[in-house]
C-alpha cells in the first residue's frame, strides 16, 4: 500500500480531467458542434469524482490523520472551489438577465433570477419547490456539493476508514448506482430535486474507490508516454460510444463500476515525456474552470451569435465549436491567473490563520 511516498505529480490524471471537461463542453453546448455528439459524455462527472478521490488521499491524508487539520481542510476545499464557482454564477446571471431583457415572456424572470442568486450564493441544492437555484442559473455546479460532501465525509472520519469500511462505503453506494440506472434508465441524474440521492451514490462509489486505488497505486511510477495517450484515447472513446438502447444501462455501469477505476490503475502509474506532461498539467488547470464557465457562456454566446449569424447544423458548425472550445481554454487560463490565484491568496490569507504548506508537483485539484 501507498505510504508516505514522495510526493509527485500525476499528469496523465491531470490530462484526463482536461480531455473529460472539454468533452462535457461538447454536451452542454451542442448547436456549436455541428452533427457530433458524445452521448456518454455525462459520464464524466464519475470520472472526476473517482480523480478527486485520489487526488484528496494524496494531497491529504497523512495529515488529516495525524489530527487537528479538519476544519483547515475543510476551509481549503471551500476555498479552492469557491471563486471560480462565483464566477462561473456571475456569468449565469448575465445570461439570465440577457434572456428576459430579450424574452420578457420567456422561462426567466427577475423573481427566477433572485431566487437563483440568493440560493447559489451559498450553494444550496435544488429541492422541491425551490424555482431556481445556482445549478439553474450555472448547470454543472450541481456537482459541487455532492463532491465537497464526500471530501468532509472522508476528511471527519479518515481515522475509520480502513479497507473494509472503505468496501462497505463502495458496495453499498455501487448498489445506489445500479438502482439509479435501472430506476432512471441512465445515470445523467442527480440534480433534480427528486433524484439527488442518485448523486450520493455515484461520488460515494467513484470518490471512495479513487481513495482504495491510492491506497494500493499510489507509489508506483513508470514513465511511458504511449500508455498515458491510449488513457486519453480510451476516455474519449468511452464517452464517444453510443451503445445500443437495450444495451446502455450495462455499458453504463461497467464504466463507472469497472472501466473508470481500470483506467484510473492504469493512468496514475503511467505518466508521459516532459512536452506532453506540461501540456497535461496545462489542460488539468484549466479544467476546473473550463467545466464552470462553458454552459452560462455558451448560452449567453449562442444567443448573441444567432442573432447575426446562422449557425449551421452540419459539419460546416464544427468551426464554431473549435472557436468556443479554446475560448474557453483561454477564458480559464487567464482566469487562473489573473482571477483565481489571486481570490484564493486573499481568503486564505484572510480566514486561515496558518496557511497549508504547499505540495511539491501537487496537480490541480478537481
Amino acid at each position: 500500500m501507498a505510504g508516505a511516498q514522495a510526493r509527485r505529480a500525476f499528469q496523465t490524471l491531470d490530462g484526463l480531467r482536461g480531455v473529460g471537461a472539454f468533452l462535457v463542453v461538447m454536451r452542454h453546448v451542442p448547436f456549436f458542434f455541428g452533427p457530433v455528439r458524445v452521448p456518454e459524455s455525462f459520464l464524466a462527472v464519475d470520472l472526476f469524482y473517482l480523480v478527486s478521490g485520489f487526488v484528496v488521499a494524496h494531497a491529504y491524508a497523512e495529515r488529516l490523520k495525524a489530527g487537528g487539520f479538519f476544519w483547515t481542510f475543510v476551509k481549503t476545499r471551500l476555498i479552492r472551489l469557491y471563486p471560480l464557482y462565483f464566477f462561473g454564477l456571475a456569468i449565469g446571471l448575465i445570461t439570465a438577465a440577457y434572456d428576459v431583457w430579450t424574452d420578457p415572456h420567456g422561462w426567466w424572470s427577475w423573481s427566477k433570477i433572485g431566487w437563483g442568486v440568493g440560493t447559489g450564493l451559498f450553494l444550496i441544492p435544488m429541492f422541491p419547490g425551490l424555482p431556481a437555484n445556482g445549478t439553474t442559473l450555472d448547470g454543472p455546479t450541481w456537482t459541487l456539493i455532492p463532491e465537497l460532501i464526500a471530501n468532509f465525509v472522508y476528511a471527519a472520519l479518515i481515522r475509520f476508514l480502513n479497507l473494509w469500511v472503505l468496501l462497505t462505503i463502495v458496495a453499498v453506494s455501487a448498489a445506489g448506482v445500479i438502482g439509479a440506472e435501472f430506476l432512471y434508465r441512465g445515470l445523467d441524474v442527480g440534480y433534480s430535486p427528486t433524484d439527488q440521492w442518485a448523486a450520493l451514490a455515484r461520488v460515494g462509489f467513484s470518490f471512495f474507490i479513487g481513495v482504495v486505488v491510492f491506497r494500493f497505486f499510489g507509489d508506483r511510477e513508470v514513465d511511458n508516454e504511449w500508455v498515458a495517450w491510449a488513457c486519453m484515447l480510451v476516455l474519449t472513446v468511452m464517452l464517444a460510444f453510443r451503445p445500443s438502447q437495450a444495451f446502455t444501462p450495462y455499458y453504463e455501469l461497467g464504466v463507472v463500476l469497472l472501466g473508470f477505476p481500470a483506467l484510473l490503475v492504469v493512468a496514475a502509474r503511467f505518466e508521459p515525456g516532459p512536452v506532453t506532461g506540461k501540456a497535461f498539467s496545462l489542460i488539468g488547470l484549466v479544467s476546473y474552470g473550463v467545466y464552470i464557465v462553458h454552459q452560462p457562456l455558451g448560452n449567453l454566446a449562442h444567443s448573441l451569435v444567432r442573432r447575426f449569424i446562422r449557425i449551421p447544423g452540419d459539419w460546416r458548425g464544427l468551426g464554431f465549436g473549435a472557436v468556443f472550445l479554446a475560448g474557453c481554454f483561454l477564458l480559464a487560463w487567464w482566469l487562473d491567473g489573473a482571477y483565481d490565484a489571486p481570490v484564493r491568496k486573499l481568503l486564505r490569507a484572510r480566514f486561515m490563520k496558518e496557511r497549508p504548506k504547499p505540495l511539491k508537483a501537487q496537480p490541480a485539484a478537481s
